[in-house]
């Protein structure tokens, strides 16, 4: 549940940015970012007890968490102004994403 609206509230940030954003604005990917959502992610896994991984679920974390976190950090820091705002993003999608992971809707269940 947590990694869903998680997973919503970055694709209303990444459309928010892409609808304000001029249509050439550069595009980079923030390697900082997603390693910093990567570690989230693993420091998420380990705060909600380490569940069982399932293999077939792994892509979910991977790609909510990091991929869509890293674009979402990126929008974040476009649409603030301020760099803290798209660490923060990063860091709460990768943690989040690992609600990807649990056999429960939600978490400590």
């Amino acid at each position: 549940m947590i990694a869903l609206a998680a997973a919503l509230v970055e694709v209303a940030l990444i459309a928010v940015q892409r609808w304000r954003a001029p249509s050439g604005a550069p595009k980079e990917m923030s390697w900082p970012h997603v390693a910093a959502a990567l570690a989230a992610g693993v420091v998420g896994w380990l705060l909600i007890g380490r569940p069982e991984t399932a293999w077939a679920d792994l892509w979910l974390s991977l790609f909510f968490g990091v991929i869509l976190g890293t674009e979402a950090a990126r929008a974040a820091r476009v649409l603030s102004g301020k760099e803290w705002a798209g660490w923060a993003t990063a860091c709460g999608s990768g943690a989040a994403s690992a609600g990807w992971l649990l056999a429960t809707p939600l978490p400590f269940m």
